[in-house]
């Protein structure tokens, strides 16, 4: 079966666009918080302006909204499965995604070569994630403690960077609510 012609339902889609939409707002609101404390405002920005684009390319778009429908029905306690062989297609966008966004770890040989507003734009994403969640009060902390160290292997200036953009974060969304 070619899993290219197994479309979601119109309300999948609609779902994936709504929700995809609004983290990017989640983390484009904290990209322009941290503009205000940090030297990499032009960058923070521009990240802002294509953060996840790749969601809605070819590569991504129909294998992530299965993804975001198998999650929804976890979330809710309903059952799900994917179509025969969606499977495959949703673990090669993921690949895809981890591996074009800078943001994400896996974009590079080693995660201690990510830049500062690479840290930055990862922090804001997994704080958009607990938001969304409602996980951590909102904060990146409880996917920085549960990442750094397991799936991650930050050295410490990396890990002092990246607690250091939470607690700023934390503290500017606390400020402007």
């Amino acid at each position: 079966m070619r899993t290219d012609r197994i479309e979601p339902t119109p309300e999948m889609v609609a779902f994936y666009e709504r929700r995809t939409r609004e983290h990017i707002d989640r983390v484009r609101r904290c990209l322009a918080l941290l503009t205000k404390v940090t030297d990499f405002r032009d960058e923070l920005l521009e990240r802002a302006r294509v953060h996840d684009a790749s969601k809605f390319g070819p590569e991504e778009r129909i294998p992530y909204v299965w993804l975001t429908e198998y999650h929804r029905c976890r979330r809710g306690g309903e059952p799900f499965e994917y179509p025969e062989g969606v499977a495959e297609s949703v673990q090669r966008a993921i690949r895809h995604h981890v591996t074009t966004n800078r943001h994400h770890p896996e974009f590079h040989v080693d995660p201690n070569a990510m830049s500062d507003v690479d840290l930055i734009e990862m922090v804001c994403d997994w704080t958009a994630m607990s938001q969304e969640f409602g996980q951590d009060g909102g904060s990146a902390r409880g996917w920085a403690d549960r990442t750094i160290g397991t799936r991650v292997a930050f050295n410490a200036e990396k890990r002092q960077f990246i607690y250091r953009m939470i607690e700023e974060l934390d503290r500017l969304i606390a400020a402007n609510p």
